[in-house]
């Protein structure tokens, strides 16, 4: 029996590529036209070019020179989480069960912080770390440490610049 081949399927993709190009490539091509222009406010826009992208390559100039310490310092956060969770990734897959109840045991222990969203687990560490309620800071409250931090504490200032900018934060009473 021969198949017979009809391409008209394909028209069915074309709805698809109008809901992308609206919902992605409108909005990206507007980011790259307001990428080219400046504004001091009341919606005047006034063209400058490649201008802000020749003053942030160029390693001579402040910003430049800041861009690419960040740039590497970003690039070696990458690659030192990347030499860390690849082989981990690796080793914990190798070494799940293949068969019986703790597969599906395993799969949801590991598939259970995805549910969390990310917007949330800060605020999951900031009640675990609060001496009143969290387990954390009931446990640092009674050590030696000082605990919460104090103001002015570089807490702020190492999780920053861990993460590869040049801010520094300032706690707030």
């Amino acid at each position: 029996m021969d198949k017979t081949i009809n391409q008209k399927a394909w028209f069915l993709v074309l709805p698809v590529f109008a809901v992308v190009a609206f919902s992605a490539i409108l909005p990206l091509m507007t980011v790259v036209n307001y990428s080219m222009q400046d504004t001091f406010g009341n919606n005047q826009f006034f063209w400058n070019g490649v201008g802000w992208f020749k003053e942030l390559l160029d390693p001579t100039t402040d910003l430049g020179e800041r861009f690419f310490a960040s740039l590497w310092r970003n690039l070696f956060f990458s690659a030192v989480i990347l030499a860390i969770e690849v082989p981990l990734g690796i080793v914990i897959a190798l070494s799940m069960p293949r068969q019986g109840w703790t597969v599906a045991a395993c799969l949801v222990i590991l598939a259970l912080p995805l549910l969390i969203p990310w917007n949330v687990v800060g605020t999951i560490w900031q009640i675990f770390g609060r001496p009143d309620i969290g387990l954390l800071g009931y446990v640092l409250a009674g050590s030696t440490m000082r605990w919460p931090l104090p103001e002015g504490a570089p807490n702020g200032t190492i999780v920053v610049n861990a993460n590869g900018t040049d801010t520094t934060l300032t706690p707030t009473a």
